[in-house]
């Protein structure tokens, strides 16, 4: 990943940090844009996005009053709009947040969801309550982001392992997701064991799902997933469709990879 812009200011010459979003402000292109100013020793920063969440506009804020003047932190809202009489539409830039100021009118309310958040919300909730009324495990929780929701391992709670489901741009996924905190070493074990096994675990779970096995050796976790197409802005019936599938999946992978994952594990213990 690397800084969506990267400009000049042409008066001083001090370097601009731009990340643009197409949703509501979120904590991780706050937290990017902060990083990449950071790497680049950027003095201006601009957030810009179609509207901004309270905690994000406080946090600009903040940083504007600490910083002494020398850094300046913006929030910039971005809209549409179509002059009287013409027939192009043409971009428009609101300053939300600016050293010295915060337009609160601009920012929705402290602890009010966003609505692209709360889609995911809202589509979760019943598949995580089935879930849980199944005892397909004892608690939900975010992985990575609002997009996905995990369900950590009965038998290993403290892992960081779990059977997950999320949305990426165009896909949803369900997957295991291979994670023991401190010990890459143990992940490697635990993820070669299963590849391994591959041929006999898609044969058994279905030979036409599309499969993915993913490993970084940078990273500490590791996923074996099945993927189908979908967003979260499809149609109610296709989502209720996705919902079931997510369902249908989740305890399949449960099957079969919880006595693998519990022989694995038995045999490489924790420290």
């Amino acid at each position: 990943m690397s800084l969506d812009i990267l400009a000049k200011e042409l008066d001083t010459g001090d370097k601009v940090a731009i990340e643009n979003q197409l949703e509501w402000s979120d904590s991780d292109h706050l937290v990017r844009l902060l990083m990449y100013s950071a790497g680049c020793d950027a003095k201006v920063v601009v957030l810009v996005a179609p509207e901004f969440v309270y905690e994000h506009a406080n946090t600009l804020d903040w940083l504007n009053r600490c910083s002494n003047g020398g850094v300046s932190f913006y929030g910039v809202k971005v809209e549409v709009i179509r002059k009287v009489g013409e027939s192009d539409l043409e971009p428009h830039f609101r300053k939300v947040v600016y050293p010295g100021g915060w337009n609160k009118d601009e920012t929705l309310p402290l602890n009010q969801t966003p609505p692209h958040i709360q889609k995911y919300h809202d589509f979760y909730k019943p598949l995580v309550g089935e879930l849980l009324r199944r005892d397909f495990a004892d608690k939900a929780v975010q992985l990575w982001s609002y997009r996905g929701r995990c369900f950590p391992l009965q038998f290993e709670k403290d892992s960081g392992s779990g059977y997950a489901a999320y949305f990426s741009e165009n896909f949803v996924w369900v997957y295991l997701h291979i994670r023991t905190w401190g010990s890459v070493e143990r992940n490697n074990h635990i993820f070669d064991e299963l590849l391994a096994q591959r041929d006999e675990i898609e044969r058994t779970m279905g030979s036409a799902l599309e499969w993915r096995w993913d490993w970084e050796d940078s990273q500490t976790f590791s996923s074996i997933s099945v993927l189908r197409h979908g967003t979260i802005d499809d149609s109610p019936e296709t989502l209720a469709e996705i919902r079931a599938w997510m369902l249908e999946m989740l305890p399949r992978f449960k099957e079969v990879f919880d006595p693998r994952m519990a022989e694995i594990l038995g045999r490489f213990p924790s420290d």
